[in-house]
C-alpha cells in the first residue's frame, strides 16, 4: 500500500482550475482535503479523524468542516472519484464476441481495477457497518459486478443460479483478495490461479 493510483489523482484534479481566483483556492483547499483522506487510505489506516485529514491536507480542522459537514460527505465524494476513475475501465467494450472468452477478459479487466482500489474497497467493507453512505456504496458495487456478469453470460447459465453464482464468486473481489493479499501471489499469478478456477467450472457447465 502506498499513495493513491494515478487514476484516481487524474479524476480528483477534474478539468484543470477554475478561472475564478477564490473558487481556484476553496477548490484547492477541498482537493487537499480528499487527496489527504485517499492516500491515508492507502498507506494502511482504514478509518482516518478529521484531525488526521486535516494534518495531512495540510489544512486547519475547521477548514475540513467548512468543506464537509461530516465524513459521510467525505466518503460520498470519495467513491464518486473512485467511479470516474475506474468507470471507463470497467465498463468498455470486449473485445471477443464468445461469451466464455468475455469472462477471461472481465477476470483481466477487474484484476487490474482490484490491484489500484484494493485499500478503498477494504476500508469501505470494515466500515460500511458505521457508515450509511459506505454501506450503499458496498451493495450498489455488489450489484453492480452481478449485472456486468449476467450480461455477459446466456441465458441458460443465468437460469442455473448455482453454476451463476460459482462464476460470481470466481470472479469477485472476494476470491481476488484471498489469493493476492491472504495467500501473497504475485498479481499474475492471482489471475492465472482465477483464470483456472473459472476453466474448471466451465469445463463442468459443458458447452
Amino acid at each position: 500500500m502506498g499513495r493513491r493510483p494515478a487514476a484516481v489523482g487524474k479524476a480528483i484534479e477534474g478539468n484543470g482550475p477554475h478561472p475564478d481566483g477564490r473558487r481556484e483556492r476553496s477548490r484547492s483547499s477541498r482537493r487537499r482535503i480528499i487527496e489527504a483522506m485517499m492516500d491515508l487510505i492507502a498507506g494502511g489506516n482504514i478509518n482516518p479523524s478529521a484531525a488526521n485529514v486535516a494534518e495531512r491536507a495540510g489544512v486547519g480542522l475547521r477548514t475540513v468542516f467548512r468543506h464537509f459537514d461530516d465524513k459521510e460527505s467525505i466518503y460520498r465524494e470519495m467513491n464518486e472519484i473512485l467511479w470516474q476513475a475506474y468507470a471507463p475501465v470497467i465498463q468498455a467494450p470486449f473485445q471477443s464476441n464468445d461469451w466464455r472468452e468475455q469472462l477471461f477478459e472481465l477476470i483481466e479487466r477487474r484484476a487490474s481495477v482490484y490491484e489500484e482500489i484494493a485499500p478503498f474497497r477494504i476500508a469501505s467493507s470494515i466500515q460500511r457497518f458505521s457508515s450509511p453512505v459506505l454501506m450503499e456504496t458496498y451493495r450498489r458495487m455488489i450489484e453492480q459486478e452481478r449485472a456486468n456478469l449476467e450480461r455477459i453470460l446466456p441465458d441458460h447459465i443465468r437460469s442455473d443460479s448455482d453454476r451463476a453464482r460459482s462464476i460470481l464468486l470466481a470472479t469477485s473481489f472476494g476470491s481476488w483478495r484471498l489469493f493476492r493479499h491472504d495467500e501473497e501471489l504475485s498479481a499474475r499469478e492471482t489471475v492465472d490461479v482465477i483464470k483456472q478456477l473459472l476453466r474448471d467450472i466451465l469445463d463442468q457447465i459443458g458447452s
